[in-house]
Formats: C-alpha cells, structure tokens, sequence
C-alpha cells in the first residue's frame, strides 16, 4: 500500500469542513458534539482511503478504489441523515457508525494486504 501525503492533508481538510456542515446541521443539541466528532473521524478515515490510499496491484487498486468510494458516499450520507434526525439515540448512532467504519476498515485490509502475505496463510 503506498499512501499519497497531499491526498491525505486534502481529505483531511475536506473532512474538517464537511464535520463543521455536521455541526451546524445537527438538530439534536444532545448529539450535535458527538456527531460532529465521530462524524469528522469516520469521513476522513473513509475519504482518505479513497482518495489517499492506493494497492500496488493495479486490478486490486481498482476494487480497492470502488469499495472505499461506496463506503465514503455511505457514511458521508449517514452522517448528514444522524444529523438531521432527532429522535436516534446516542448509543444507536455510535454502534452504527463504528459498525460501518471497522466492516470498510475489515473489508479494506483484506483486499489491500499483499499477495505474498496471502500466500503465508
């Protein structure tokens, strides 16, 4: 895996602004720190592999580039969706973000680990 440093700082930078849109789109005042928080986390984290991260196989690097695309849209659009809703708990949107963004962090991991690890097991 080779990781692109100016990606890196720009999804970092894109996060920051999309976590501040969180934080004055969020509804609940309960979670509006929270949302804003984990949201900003989990948006970086999603972005930066899609953006930052790149697998030497280039077949791999194509799935690897789709699946962490999907996963960005999804918990771009989850975060805004946690936001405008007032009635989620703090609990439920805590599980399902962290639930959504270790299945990406599973998912990511095995298609980008190299083949010679692959080949060990």
């Amino acid at each position: 895996m080779k990781i692109n440093p100016v990606m890196t700082v720009l999804s970092l930078a894109l996060a920051a602004l999309v976590a501040y849109a969180l934080y004055s789109f969020c509804r609940s005042e309960e979670l509006q720190w929270v949302i804003t928080i984990l949201g900003g986390i989990s948006i970086f984290l999603t972005w930066a592999g899609a953006m930052a991260v790149s697998v030497e196989d280039q077949k791999r690097n194509v799935n690897f580039k789709v699946l962490n695309g999907l996963f960005a849209a999804i918990v771009t659009v989850l975060q805004f969706v946690f936001a405008w809703t007032t009635t989620v708990s703090k609990p439920a949107y805590i599980l399902t973000t962290g639930i959504i963004v270790l299945v990406w962090l599973m998912v990511a991991y095995a298609l980008g680990k190299p083949k010679s690890e692959e080949n060990n097991q």
